[in-house]
């Protein structure tokens, strides 16, 4: 799983109104696509040299002792309708050695659950795999030889010309090509690989460009076993620092790319005053998302000329972390509602979403099924679990249109989503620039970092331990409610460290008072001047903002760092941020299936309010219908306690003149089928 810093912007909390008399009209002759159901795929834990839960069951789903997956959690993987799953999972895959997990068991004691094994659950689950290619160790031939090991035939070819792996996968157990179709190449590489290769050298961290060169090399070397596969490259869901010099090497040759989307995000507890607000974040963040894949798309069509790249969101879910007395908010109500959103956006055909993984399916921190089963556990269905299992067991199989008409309410902003309100609007960066021709930095005393100032340009030299450097700030005047624009540079010269330099931007009276800031830039080594942005939106009370020449790290840390890093200021302008418009009370994905049976997936967006609801079916009336909802009795409501506080109920319908009448249970999740 990644590891992130997570900056929240703090807002009043908006209070839903009470719900209007809503109104759907389905149009089932207006098609929109397929529905893709590459998109409900999941996670498959496996790491090295990790503890028993990991190496040797997949963290829950594999029995090393019966050689098989577990069968409740192979059924329940295909209650919950998995399509897809990807392997070995998260950052654990940096120093990935997949051979490491092949051949004999008794040569791999601790990787019981190995590449084998995981292709057989896969078969089990009638689900197809994505392998994932380890970024910080390796290189094109150990790609080159999995291809080979999953794909090439067991008849002497060896198109490696070194070991035989065909003949390795035989021997596990599987004489036939796998087929194995979707790989990655890395897990959120721009970040480096958590850990060091060893105690001296600091983490490494690959440049997008040489990211970039290497992602070609491996492509090469896999598409010469095997021309059929596809390797997909890592992209950055909020930093065009990295995707921009990605796709100008290798967007013309790319097979897809990658996303991982977490919003909302928030770490740490809160207190209860605060649960409304984050759970108000996860219904109202799903155009947002959308947002910025439009915005992905646009940029590959500027850099590359295509329009026709795919993606792969191979890790998705709100990126709640750390909370310890407030409610697990990752496996709460309100957050399925994020990812059912989220499967709403990923299924609209425009956004070329070839294929999604939620993260994860079994146990670890994110499971949307826990309960270890040879520790004498039931398995216990989280909310997200049941996200799935409505989608698989009620959707249809042809998008199609629909009109909404409903209440609508305001969303002051919060956990890394824009405020929502009125009527929609895009982005607009004011030409003036803020920020003064004779701006000043303010230095405060550092223990560590020799800084100064030269000609409006901080210089600072870091010499030995880790240090967390926040000690050179302008600040400027700023309004409440409004977006800015930092523009400056940072040029490295030596800077050896594990995590690298940018621009911090936030409110003037600190993280530590309002919890609100953004960070970007993360450079290091030998570098010219490079530009870095960020873009900030104040709080409802903000009177200023700080911009800070910023490293993050930890005072008295194991890591070392020495160099020198150079920070300077071009520009501060006002922005509108993107306004989805006020959050509509129901969010509606509609589908038919051939026999020409509607039907609904629908987000009631209002926490506080049961919304009636009328559907009519735009040139038939439609036969029965039936419809079941996801409740609980709080938007934070969950299952990962000893009480299951979160489960599936019928929801009446009634036939009534215009179509079918029913109750959407506020914060609620409801499938509705109308049958012909």
């Amino acid at each position: 799983m990644r590891v992130m810093l997570i900056w929240v912007l703090i807002a009043l909390t908006c209070r839903c109104q009470a719900a209007e008399q809503a109104t759907i009209v389905v149009r089932p002759a207006d098609e929109i696509g397929p529905v893709n159901r590459l998109v409900f795929g999941n996670n498959q834990l496996a790491y090295i040299d990790a503890r028993d839960e990991y190496g040797n069951r997949g963290a829950g789903i594999w029995d090393p002792e019966t050689r098989a997956p577990v069968p409740q959690y192979a059924d329940l993987a295909r209650e919950a309708g998995i399509t897809v799953n990807r392997w070995p999972g998260g950052c654990g895959v940096h120093y990935y050695d997949w051979k490491r997990t092949v051949g004999p068991l008794q040569d791999r004691p601790d990787q019981q659950f190995g590449l084998p094994e995981f292709l057989q659950f896969c078969a089990a689950t009638d689900s197809i795999p994505i392998l994932t290619i380890a970024d910080y160790r390796g290189d094109e031939r150990d790609a080159a030889d999995l291809v080979e090991y999953c794909n090439a035939p067991n008849d002497g070819s060896n198109p490696g010309g070194d070991k035989d792996w065909a003949a390795v996968r035989a021997a596990d157990g599987h004489p036939q090509p796998w087929g194995v179709l979707w790989f990655e190449y890395g897990n959120e590489t721009w970040h480096g690989g958590h850990g060091r290769n060893d105690r001296d050298s600091p983490r490494p961290k690959l440049a997008p460009e040489e990211y970039a060169r290497r992602y070609l090399d491996y492509r090469a070397a896999m598409r010469a076993v095997d021309p059929s596969v596809k390797l997909g490259a890592v992209f950055l869901y909020a930093l065009d620092e990295w995707n921009r010099p990605v796709l100008e090497i290798a967007g013309e040759q790319m097979d897809f790319g990658i996303l991982h989307t977490y919003i909302p995000g928030f770490r740490g507890d809160t207190e209860p005053e605060s649960y409304r607000r984050l759970m108000e974040a996860c219904v109202a963040c799903g155009p947002q998302i959308e947002h910025r894949y439009d915005e992905m798309n646009a940029l590959v069509r500027e850099v590359t000329g295509r329009d026709d790249l795919q993606w792969a969101i191979t890790e998705y879910n709100g990126s709640f972390v750390g909370q310890r007395q407030s409610p697990p908010f990752r496996q709460s109500l309100c957050n399925a509602l994020r990812n059912a959103e989220h499967l709403r956006v990923m299924l609209q055909p425009r956004h070329g979403i070839a294929l999604a993984n939620f993260w994860q399916f079994a146990n670890e921190y994110w499971g949307m099924v826990r309960g270890y089963v040879h520790e004498g556990q039931q398995p216990v269905r989280q909310a997200n679990f049941y996200v799935f299992k409505l989608y698989r067991e009620h959707f249809g199989d042809t998008l199609i249109e629909c009109d909404v008409q409903c209440g609508r309410w305001d969303f002051a902003g919060g956990a890394r989503v824009n405020a929502r309100f009125g009527e929609p609007r895009e982005n607009e960066i004011a030409e003036e620039n803020l920020l003064p021709d004779d701006y000043q930095w303010r230095l405060s005393d550092s223990p560590v970092v020799n800084q100064r100032v030269e000609d409006g340009t901080i210089i600072a030299e870091f010499s030995g331990p880790d240090t967390n450097y926040y000690h050179a700030t302008v600040t400027i005047p700023a309004e409440p409610h409004t977006g800015y624009l930092v523009e400056g540079e940072i040029k490295t010269v030596g800077l050896e460290t594990s995590r690298g330099v940018g621009f911090q931007v936030g409110d003037a009276r600190g993280w530590t008072q309002t919890r609100s800031a953004v960070n970007h830039g993360d450079l290091r080594g030998d570098t010219d001047w490079t530009p870095v942005t960020a873009e900030y939106v104040t709080l409802e009370d903000t009177e200023a903002i700080a911009i800070t020449a910023r490293r993050i790290g930890h005072d008295g840390g194991e890591d070392t760092i020495t160099g020198t890093a150079m920070y300077r200021l071009l520009a501060v302008r006002e922005f509108t941020a993107f306004n989805a418009g006020a959050v509509p009370e129901l969010s509606v994905n509609a589908a038919k299936r051939a026999d020409g049976t509607v039907t609904l997936i629908i987000v009631n967006t209002n926490l506080d309010e049961a919304v009636p609801a009328t559907i009519a079916i735009s040139g038939g009336e439609g036969g029965a219908a039936s419809a079941w909802s996801l409740v609980g009795s709080e938007p934070w409501s969950h299952n990962a306690g000893n009480e299951e506080q979160v489960s599936l109920v019928e929801t009446p319908a009634e036939r009534v003149e215009q179509g079918w009448r029913l109750v959407l249970p506020k914060h609620s999740l409801s499938a509705v089928e109308i049958h012909p």
